[in-house]
């Protein structure tokens, strides 16, 4: 059984990916709407920057992680930290991961393309196979201090698994594969 991530100090509330759609992330000196909000983590499973896909705004990165608070999503950042998809370098991305299963990124406006083909591999949204068994990523759940704490999958029977970093090697089970120019 999974155990819930209590990132409050009130009860079991985990950060999940699915739980990142329309949120409202507070920063410290504001608020900033979104449709998505997609953390982007390195092979040691670590945090390295967060995606927000905002409402009425292009998209825009911060290089820290994202916590749970009550109603809204928390950066310790400010609204002028935002790095704007403009200064954007694909190669900055190519060695991440994220998870988007509903593939935003094939149609997310104001991206350069080479960010979009530099993005597409990073997403594990992908089946994989581990000890012969079959599984497709339901979920990931982040702990408070910027981790990835579990890569959420089902088997084709709908079995649960809470994969951690001591049993899959990102690179070994999501190889990146170049997505043609075009």
């Amino acid at each position: 059984m999974r155990r819930a991530i209590d990132l409050r100090g009130e009860g079991d509330v985990e950060l999940t990916q699915r739980s990142l759609v329309n949120r409202r992330v507070r920063l410290t000196d504001g608020d900033v709407l979104t449709k998505y909000v997609f953390p982007f983590w390195d092979r040691e499973w670590n945090v390295a920057l967060t995606l927000l896909d905002r409402f009425g705004s292009p998209p825009s990165i911060l290089h820290l992680p994202a916590s749970v608070e009550q109603d809204h999503v928390r950066i310790p950042a400010r609204l002028r930290d935002q790095e704007p998809v403009e200064r954007w370098k694909p190669e900055q991305l190519r060695h991440l991961f994220h998870y988007d299963p509903w593939w935003v990124f094939r149609g997310i406006g104001g991206v350069p393309d080479s960010v979009k083909r530099a993005v597409h591999p990073t997403n594990i949204s992908k089946p994989f196979t581990l000890h012969k068994h079959h599984w497709k990523v339901h979920d990931v759940a982040f702990d408070p201090g910027g981790r990835v704490n579990a890569i959420v999958a089902k088997n084709e029977v709908f079995l649960r698994r809470d994969f951690t970093a001591a049993d899959l090697d990102l690179e070994a089970t999501w190889p990146k594969v170049a997505t043609p120019k075009g």
